[in-house]
């Protein structure tokens, strides 16, 4: 049964064309209107944001956990992921599964499928399968007894194209049947990203024409840059076309270097994520990745060995840390969060504020601190809940 409209007045609202002070009307989910609110009926809700900005809700492509759950750990997580990364600013994300067994990423394609919204929350979008077929010597936390070749998984990819659960799939292009692995994704529908490499450029001029999207954690777990091997590192940011993702922490990538990358890229090719696992949102203790137990000290998540696995990062922060490495606009970095991952899952109704798009909003201060979450124009998070 349809309810009332929610209008947002009176804030500064991030338009594909630029920011403006103006008021977003939501009903049935959708933006319906953009400007005058005139005709407010006596069971709509009337928000007023003056003195805020009013931003599309954030997307993030790369969610191994939060609140204590781990997708891959445990397919059930994702609903625990979509009730805490409204806190975050997230309103729609895909559930990441590290380089696991068959079974593992059997289990998450049901849940994806089976998982039914409670509320206000942010919603998956399909999963992210960030492995198996990934470099042996680029590791990163994953498990080195799990790891398969793309020749030995074009049965299993076709599962995942057919089920239509998998958005995303990060492997190495340069292993055996890398290519071929993603022609068969691109051509089911499957965005790849090339992760967890040793590429050269022309290994990514080949697994782009292939159809090859960008990459992921652009720095980690990949052979470093050098001036006469410049590797992924080097293919990428010489590149015009790929985008990649980068963890905005200061932990997985210096300043300097995010400084590097958003100069190459530009704000198009730019793609922020989170890498979250599960101490996002969590005192100091110890997680699972996997079947790995990780460690979070309250800076960051390692391995009992010391290596970085994944993040306790909110997205929110890391279009906050963006700005202070970069210099960037306030716009530039919530488009690394919103347009730019909608556009590389080719979703023309999430990502931008927009009529007819979904009513996905968050409400940021003069400091872009979160205030609000709206999911289908209705709050999933707020600073007054949080503080009650």
């Amino acid at each position: 049964m349809s309810t009332g409209a929610t209008h947002v007045v009176g804030g500064d609202v991030l338009l594909p064309g630029g920011v403006e002070r103006t008021d977003v009307t939501v009903s049935d989910g959708r933006i319906r209107c953009i400007g005058s609110t005139a005709d407010i009926g006596t069971d709509d809700v009337v928000l007023d944001v003056s003195g805020m900005l009013v931003a599309p809700g954030l997307i993030d492509l790369q969610c191994n956990g939060a609140g204590g759950a781990d997708v891959t750990d445990d397919a059930g997580a994702i609903g625990t992921l979509s009730t805490v990364l409204p806190r975050f600013g997230v309103t729609s994300f895909l559930p990441t599964v590290v380089t696991s067994d068959a079974k593992s990423r059997r289990a998450a394609i049901e849940a994806l499928i089976g998982f039914q919204p409670h509320g206000a929350t942010a919603r998956p979008l399909g999963l992210h399968f960030e492995g198996p077929a990934i470099s042996p010597d680029h590791l990163g936390a994953h498990n080195a007894a799990l790891v398969a070749s793309p020749r030995m998984l074009s049965e299993e990819i076709e599962e995942w194209t057919q089920s239509g659960a998998v958005a995303l799939v990060t492997l190495a292009p340069e292993l055996d049947g890398g290519i071929a692995a993603i022609e068969q994704l691109c051509s089911g529908g499957v965005v790849v990203f090339a992760g967890h490499t040793s590429m050269t450029p022309g290994v990514l001029q080949r697994a782009r024409a292939a159809g090859l999207r960008g990459v992921t954690h652009l720095f980690n777990a990949m052979s470093a840059f050098a001036h006469r091997r410049p590797g992924p590192v080097g293919a990428v940011l010489a590149d015009d076309f790929v985008v990649a993702s980068v963890i905005c922490d200061g932990i997985h990538v210096d300043p300097v270097a995010v400084r590097v990358a958003w100069r190459s890229l530009g704000a198009e090719r730019f793609l922020l994520v989170s890498d979250s696992s599960a101490p996002l949102g969590q005192p100091a203790g110890c997680f699972r990745l996997g079947r790995r137990a990780v460690v979070y000290d309250g800076v960051g998540v390692r391995t009992p060995d010391g290596v970085l696995a994944g993040s306790a990062l909110g997205l929110d922060q890391a279009v906050r840390n963006l700005i202070r490495f970069t210099g960037c606009t306030s716009t530039e970095a919530l488009g690394a969060a919103t347009a730019v991952p909608a556009d590389v899952l080719g979703r023309a109704d999430i990502g931008r504020i927009t009529v007819g798009a979904r009513g996905d909003l968050i409400i940021l201060d003069e400091q872009l601190r979160l205030c609000r979450t709206m999911v289908a124009g209705v709050t999933a998070w707020s600073h007054s809940q949080a503080a009650s």
